[in-house]
C-alpha cells in the first residue's frame, strides 16, 4: 500500500481518555502504520487548556515516538475559552443541563483556528483530508472545502428516542427528547450537511440509519463503523453457565435516567424464578437512589449494588460475571458494551443506534426498541431464554470473543486506510474557504 499525506483533524485527542478522545487517538496513531498523518488537535478542552497537550506529551516521551505521526496542537481560541465558562454557569444555573448553541459555536471557533493552521501547512501538500472527532454530525468542521479528498467519520448523532420511551425518566426527559428531536430534524435538512455529505469521498456512519440518511442525500458516499473499540489489553475468557447456580447478571454506567435500569428491575421482577438470576450494578449518579427504592419496591433482593469503581476494578467486576445487560435507551455506542465483548461477555440491550451494529445474533440477543412496556418484556424473555438453555452463554461468549476482533480499533483502521486510496490524490479545482 502506498504511504499518503493524511491531515487529520480531531477535536478530541488523548492516549489516557476514552469517549471521543479514545477515537481520535486510536485511530489516527494506527493509521500512521499505513500512512504519513499530521494531526491537527485542541490543546484541551476550553475548560481545561493543555491537557491534552500533556497527556500526548508525557505518553510519547514513556512510550517513544510514534513512527509515522505528527501532531500539531491548536490552541483553543479565546471566544471558545468564554462561551465555555458561560456554559459552566448555564449549567449550575440549569441543573447540569448546558447550553448546547454556546458550545456549538465555540467548537466553531475551533475549527475555522485548525482550518487557518491546515492552510498555513499548505493543504495542497497532502493527499487527503479526514475530520475524525468530534463524532456528531452537527459541527463537521471546514476541511470538506479544502479542495483536497474528504473522508469524515465515525459521525452519528442522528439518531432519535421513540417519545414512549422518553417519557421513562418524566417529563424533563420527554421534554428534552422531544427539543433535541427537532434539533435533529433541522440539522440533518440544513444546507451544509448536504454540502458536507457531497464533498465526500467516504464517510463512515455510527449507525444503519445514519447511513441511511447520508446515502439519500448522496448515494454509495456512507457505511457503517461504530465510534468505540475493545480495548486491546482485554483478556477475555469463554464463560460457561450449566444453571447449577444464578446467573450473573451485570449493569455498568452512569446511573442517569436514560441509562434506563429501571427497565432491568421490571423485568427481573418479571421473572418466574427471580432466584436464578444475581445482578451486579456498577457506577453511581443522581439516579441511584431512587433506583435502589425501585428495586426494594420490586422485592428485588438478588442485587449487589458496588457503586464507583476505578476503571481496573469496574472491569474485574464486569469479569466475573455472565452477560452484560445495557437497557439504556440513547447511546451511540457505549463503551461498556465494547468492554463486555472483550471480557468474552455476551450482552442483552436495545436493538437501535450503534449497539444495533456492534451486538449481533452471534454475540447477545437485541431487544425491540418501542416502548416501555416491550422493552420490559424483551429484556425478562432474553434473560429466560438463557436460564432454559444455559449452553447458549458460552455460544454466544465465543461469538463476543470473534465479535471485539471484528470490531477493534486495528480493524478499523485498516478499513480507513484502504479507502484512502478510493480517492484520486489529484487535487479538484481550489475551494479553500471557512465561512
Amino acid at each position: 500500500m502506498k504511504r499518503l499525506r493524511v491531515l487529520i483533524s480531531s477535536h478530541e485527542f488523548s492516549p489516557y481518555q476514552g469517549s471521543e478522545c479514545a477515537v481520535g487517538w486510536n485511530i489516527a496513531t494506527r493509521l500512521a502504520a499505513y500512512h504519513d498523518v499530521t494531526v491537527l488537535c485542541a490543546d484541551g478542552p476550553a475548560g481545561h487548556r493543555d491537557a491534552y497537550r500533556n497527556a500526548v506529551s508525557h505518553y510519547l516521551e514513556t512510550h517513544g515516538r510514534i513512527p509515522g505521526l505528527n501532531v500539531v496542537f491548536v490552541a483553543q481560541p479565546e471566544t471558545t475559552v468564554r462561551l465555555a465558562r458561560a456554559n459552566r454557569l448555564a449549567m449550575q444555573m440549569t441543573g447540569g443541563i448546558g447550553w448546547q448553541v454556546l458550545y456549538y459555536i465555540g467548537l466553531d471557533a475551533w475549527h475555522k483556528a485548525a482550518f487557518d493552521v491546515a492552510r498555513r501547512l499548505g493543504l495542497s501538500s497532502f493527499d487527503v483530508v479526514h475530520q475524525l472527532t468530534p463524532i456528531s454530525f452537527r459541527r463537521p468542521g471546514f476541511f470538506f472545502r479544502s479542495g483536497r479528498p474528504f473522508f469524515w467519520g465515525p459521525v452519528g448523532g442522528m439518531s432519535h428516542v421513540p417519545v414512549a420511551l422518553a417519557r421513562v425518566g418524566g417529563w424533563k426527559s420527554h421534554v428534552f427528547e422531544k427539543l433535541r428531536s427537532l434539533s435533529i430534524v433541522k440539522d440533518i435538512r440544513s444546507p451544509r450537511l448536504r454540502e458536507v455529505v457531497s464533498s465526500a469521498a467516504r464517510i463512515w456512519a455510527v449507525t444503519g440509519e445514519e447511513c441511511r440518511i447520508m446515502n439519500e442525500i448522496s448515494p454509495g458516499k456512507a457505511v457503517t463503523m461504530i465510534d468505540a473499540a475493545p480495548p486491546s489489553h482485554l483478556k477475555g475468557y469463554v464463560r460457561t453457565f450449566v444453571g447449577d447456580k444464578p446467573l450473573r447478571l451485570c449493569f455498568s454506567g452512569e446511573h442517569m435516567v436514560h441509562k434506563a435500569l429501571p427497565l432491568l428491575l421490571h423485568a427481573l421482577a418479571q421473572l418466574p424464578k427471580r432466584e436464578a438470576v444475581h445482578l451486579t450494578v456498577l457506577g453511581d449518579g443522581p439516579e441511584r437512589r431512587k433506583w435502589m427504592t425501585l428495586a426494594s419496591v420490586l422485592g428485588l433482593r438478588n442485587i449487589s449494588w458496588e457503586g464507583r469503581l476505578s476503571y481496573e476494578d469496574a472491569l474485574q467486576a464486569m469479569g466475573k460475571c455472565d452477560v452484560l445487560v445495557h437497557p439504556s435507551f440513547r447511546e451511540a455506542t457505549s463503551m461498556v458494551i465494547l468492554e463486555a465483548l472483550g471480557l468474552g461477555m455476551p450482552v442483552i440491550c436495545h436493538d437501535a443506534y450503534g449497539m444495533k451494529i456492534a451486538v449481533n445474533e452471534t454475540c447477545g440477543i437485541t431487544v425491540p426498541f418501542e416502548n416501555a412496556s416491550r422493552s420490559i418484556i424483551g429484556f425478562r424473555d432474553a434473560i429466560v431464554s438463557l436460564l432454559d438453555k444455559p449452553e447458549r452463554v458460552g455460544q454466544l461468549s465465543e461469538g463476543a470473543l470473534r465479535r471485539a476482533v471484528a470490531l477493534s480499533w486495528d480493524v478499523k483502521a485498516q478499513e480507513i486506510a484502504t479507502a484512502y486510496h478510493t480517492a484520486s490524490v489529484a487535487p479538484p479545482p481550489s475551494q479553500e474557504r471557512a465561512s
